[in-house]
């Protein structure tokens, strides 16, 4: 098998944050409200300004992770501020125990290692 192996040139202070959020269901609620808004969550994220790329992964029947990339770390806590997110968190603020919510932010400190085409922090900084 062959195919190219690379790394991107990252800038001295890169503006770009990695968001990483998780959502584990804790009761019958919300193992039906993160499986009822799951894609929902996901397509609202990715339409936000700044945003650039959304994965989500399936940890388990009631946990789901998500990472997202974003342009600067202004970008990310203007998305907090919005509508979008405002209706993600109803549903814990009214069941705060069905849900166990976490998330954590990165800068970038060195280049990931990419093959075949742009993902997640080389979609804004791999020289095309």
């Amino acid at each position: 098998m062959s195919y190219s192996l690379y790394q991107i040139e990252l800038p001295e202070h890169p503006e770009a944050v990695v968001f990483v959020n998780g959502f584990v269901a804790r009761d019958r609620a919300g193992f039906l409200w993160l499986w009822q808004n799951l894609f929902w969550i996901k397509k609202s994220t990715a339409q936000a300004p700044g945003c650039v790329q959304v994965k989500a992964g399936i940890c388990g029947p009631t946990e789901v992770m998500m990472t997202s990339y974003w342009r600067s770390e202004n970008d990310l806590k203007a998305f907090f501020r919005g509508e979008a997110h405002r209706q993600m968190m109803q549903f814990a603020a009214k069941q705060p125990k069905s849900l166990c919510l976490y998330n954590e932010t990165y800068q970038p400190s060195r280049s990931g290692k990419y093959t075949h085409e742009p993902q997640g922090m080389a979609m804004l900084y791999a020289r095309l």
